[in-house]
């Protein structure tokens, strides 16, 4: 009968983990690396790669921007007109906007 010691079962289970850990690290490697097209390999990068709703959002994102600009200097010039007494309001093109958004 033959007994083993603490020390040769921490040794075969410390083997099988390098084996093991070594196994699952070249499968990672293996995993990485990718061939291009002229036969080089060459390792995996991350992409992010926006959809092109979101460049179309981006787009309109910028527009709305432009006009708010555009509106403050609208909202400015008329501040200055009512201020100035020069601005006035024609009351039947005003009856027919609230229509035309109504109806």
């Amino acid at each position: 009968m033959r007994i083993f010691s603490y020390s040769d079962s921490i040794q075969k289970i410390d083997k099988a983990y390098l084996r093991q850990s070594r196994s699952v690290e070249q499968k990672k490697i293996n995993s990485e690396k990718k061939i291009d097209s002229d036969g080089t390999k060459v390792r995996k990068t991350d992409e992010f790669v926006l959809s092109p709703r979101v460049a179309e959002l981006q787009k309109f994102e910028e527009m709305a921007k432009s006009l708010t600009e555009i509106q403050d200097d609208k909202a400015s010039s008329i501040g200055k007109q009512i201020e100035s007494g020069k601005y006035s309001v024609d009351g039947k093109s005003v009856a027919r906007s609230i229509i035309d958004l109504i109806g």
